[in-house]
């Protein structure tokens, strides 16, 4: 019973698959008919119809297939499509005047006598003739389908790209803004980054540090607006440094290490993953307990740049997913690199939030440390 749905399922599949081609094949044949009757008033028999129409149909879809696999690479194409016209029609010569005699000698379904072997061969030919000439536009017809169709799928991928494009533009220029929001207004900067030097420096050098973190993190976020959307990666470690001096002098004592790799000079990262990093850290984690310090580690092994963080959280809940920076710096890494990014977060066994990177230096912007100086200098 199940076999039989089953096979009932397919013929209903395949007969919706192919429905424009069953009724065309359909409407051909009762129009040829039809006309024969009228201006020969001749009507053949019913085997007689099925088996060359059988053959007929055959040597429509079988010419448009060779066609189709001889035109696959069109240098050359030049000598194979003569040569697949040529075989064909000679294949369907021989089959239908085999056929043909066959019938004629076993059978009483072809009525009447054989006409002489010249008549034959040129009415099998014009038959042949016909029917390649349809395939021909069939082939042709399916060709141009087919690029169309091509052509739509690949306009709507660059459309695609165009988005994504503009949409990981305008989260880089949110993140920026974030980031600067969330330290300092420049305009109060440069307001004041002269009169509160001087004072500072005068009754507390400790202090006065605060501005020259803010001033290097200012000349950073400056220089971002000009790199073609990435950074040197030992650049974005030095801001991160500064950040968590600067949060030291505002906030106190705050425990979180920051290490990395000495191999990491030449690399270069799209802007503001390890300061979205940390600034999350900041936001949602406790960073006051010295017994459970929070991490951040960058380096490179086995062919890939690994950024790994873990702090305790300041709420502790079962489960803890990516906030809008985790979403950003996700989507970015996936627009910029591919396949070839990797991001996990959550809570661990622990109960710390765990965050890790992974992505592979053949997609990373690597530059020899002689071609960062000389650009040093030229800036």
């Amino acid at each position: 019973m199940n076999r039989s749905k089953w096979g009932n399922g397919m013929l209903q599949n395949w007969l919706y698959t192919y429905r424009i081609h069953i009724i065309a094949w359909t409407a051909f044949i009762v129009w040829e008919t039809v006309m024969v009757i009228y201006f020969l008033g001749l009507l053949g028999t019913f085997g007689n119809y099925a088996i060359h129409y059988t053959i007929n149909i055959t040597l429509f879809y079988t010419y448009a297939l060779l066609i189709e696999k001889a035109t696959v690479f069109p240098n050359r194409a030049i000598w194979k499509v003569p040569l697949v016209v040529i075989s064909t029609i000679l294949i369907y010569l021989a089959v239908v005047t085999g056929v043909d005699i066959l019938l004629n000698t076993y059978t009483n379904i072809l009525p009447g006598e054989m006409p002489s072997l010249r008549i034959r061969i040129s009415r099998v030919l014009y038959r042949g003739s016909f029917f390649l000439l349809f395939s021909t536009g069939y082939y042709f017809l399916k060709r141009f389908i087919r690029e169309k169709a091509e052509k739509s799928r690949i306009e709507k991928q660059r459309f695609q790209m165009l988005i994504d494009q503009e949409k990981m533009d305008k989260e880089l220029a949110m993140s920026k803004n974030a980031f600067m929001k969330a330290q300092i207004n420049p305009h109060l900067l440069f307001n004041t980054f002269e009169f509160v030097h001087q004072k500072l420096s005068t009754y507390s050098p400790e202090d006065a540090k605060v501005m020259l973190y803010l001033s290097d993190m200012m000349r950073f976020a400056a220089n971002t607006q000009h790199n073609e959307g990435y950074v040197y990666l030992s650049e974005e470690i030095a801001q991160c440094e500064n950040l968590i001096g600067l949060h030291r002098i505002t906030q106190g004592a705050i425990y979180i290490e920051l290490a990395s790799g000495p191999d990491l000079g030449e690399i270069k990262l799209i802007p503001l993953v390890l300061l979205t990093i940390l600034e999350n850290m900041f936001k949602h984690g406790n960073l006051n307990d010295i017994e459970n310090k929070a991490t951040i580690d960058v380096y490179t092994f086995d062919g890939k740049l690994r950024i790994e963080s873990r702090n305790l959280p300041r709420l502790v809940k079962s489960k803890v997913g990516f906030g809008s920076g985790m979403d950003n710096i996700s989507n970015r890494l996936k627009y910029a690199y591919h396949q070839n990014a990797e991001i996990t977060a959550g809570i661990d066994e622990e109960g710390f939030y765990t965050l890790n990177i992974s992505i592979s230096l053949n997609a990373l912007t690597i530059e020899s440390e002689d071609k960062k100086t000389e650009q040093t200098i030229a800036v």
